[in-house]
């Protein structure tokens, strides 16, 4: 199967919808590039122009117009859980790879990630955009203090097994889960809208002692941290 950013790719297996990953430094609101997706069942938005075309379309903040809004009504998938030990052991196998420190859950992340992928479930789309802000507004309303975040979403999939790898074939995508500066991730789906969240804390004492992060943990040993 073959996956691309920015563009739907259709097997008999599913169809995932993916936008550009988004990072924002402390001092930065990134706003994202439009793109055009080539499949007729979704339509690629600015933030903006989306109350013309997605209904009940909420009212965004000024900063989040240029955002990238990928309207995805027949999205196939239904999933409102998956296996968290499981993806964090995924994640944390594709950053051993490079040597990279493993990530731990965090209650902040896991409910900003809770949050958005509710949005975008609610809405039917694919975005960094949300009426709460981008994922750096939304924990810094939960009072995370961070120096860094980052953000993957997508949709079309069941599986925390088959998002991760149509994440890790894009490369805007996969450069957020090999961050070497992050520590934290959190990660949720709503109606198989995907939303996977990461940060590096501000108050680096917060961060988990190496030797200590679990990188698989099993389901009962599964640590989340606050």
């Amino acid at each position: 199967m073959r996956f691309q950013l920015l563009y739907i790719c259709v097997s008999a297996a599913a169809s995932f919808a993916l936008v550009p990953p988004i990072v924002v430094p402390s001092s930065d609101n990134t706003a994202h590039r439009n793109v055009k997706s080539e499949n007729p069942y979704v339509s690629t938005l600015t933030a903006a122009s989306a109350k013309w075309h997605i209904p009940n379309w909420p009212t965004l903040s000024s900063s989040q117009s240029d955002y990238e809004v990928m309207y995805f009504p027949q999205n196939p998938a239904t999933a409102n859980k998956f296996d968290m030990a499981n993806m964090l052991c995924l994640v944390n196998k594709l950053r051993k790879t490079k040597g990279l420190y493993p990530l731990a859950y965090h209650d902040s992340l896991i409910q900003s990630a809770q949050t958005h992928a509710q949005f975008q479930a609610n809405y039917r789309v694919v975005a960094h955009a949300d009426k709460s802000g981008h994922v750096g507004d939304r924990l810094t309303a939960l009072g995370y203090r961070w120096s860094m975040v980052a953000e993957n979403v997508g949709a079309g999939t069941d599986s925390e097994v088959d998002i991760v790898e149509a994440w890790s074939k894009s490369a805007g995508h996969l450069a957020n889960m090999l961050h070497p500066d992050i520590r934290f991730m959190g990660a949720s789906v709503s109606s198989g809208f995907w939303a996977q969240d990461f940060a590096s804390p501000l108050d680096k004492d917060t961060i988990v002692p190496r030797e200590q992060v679990e990188a698989c943990p099993s389901t009962n040993s599964l640590r989340i941290y606050s």
